[in-house]
């Protein structure tokens, strides 16, 4: 009974832990601004077949934040807070999408 009591103990604790360490929609918010920050960084102009999208990422590089606060006007992000763990959904049209689900503190995302 002991060891059973002990377990109860140590997952009661661990609810408690996740359940006060999930991200907010705030901390979601700031890794999708991190995630285009560092899209935007990572771009090759150069690497562009189509002319216009060269012209396009080259002024997205000279001006990062206002071209990460664009695309991120263009996305939507459905925040859910469930009671261990929190969720969103990122989408930007209809075609792309992620799942992320939070937890620890830390963002995990899939995209489809």
């Amino acid at each position: 009974m002991k060891g059973l009591a002990g377990l109860i103990a140590v997952l009661a604790l661990g609810a408690l832990v996740m359940a006060f360490t999930k991200p907010t929609e705030a901390d979601f918010e700031a890794a999708l601004e991190a995630r285009l920050l560092a899209r935007i960084d990572a771009a090759d102009p150069e690497a562009a077949a189509d002319p216009v999208e060269a012209i396009l990422l080259a002024t997205c590089k000279l001006g990062r934040t206002q071209c990460a606060q664009l695309i991120r006007s263009l996305i939507a992000l459905d925040y859910e807070d469930k009671v261990l763990f929190s969720r969103a959904e990122v989408r930007l049209g209809d075609t792309d999408s992620a799942t992320c689900i939070g937890a620890f503190t830390r963002i995990f995302c899939t995209e489809r």
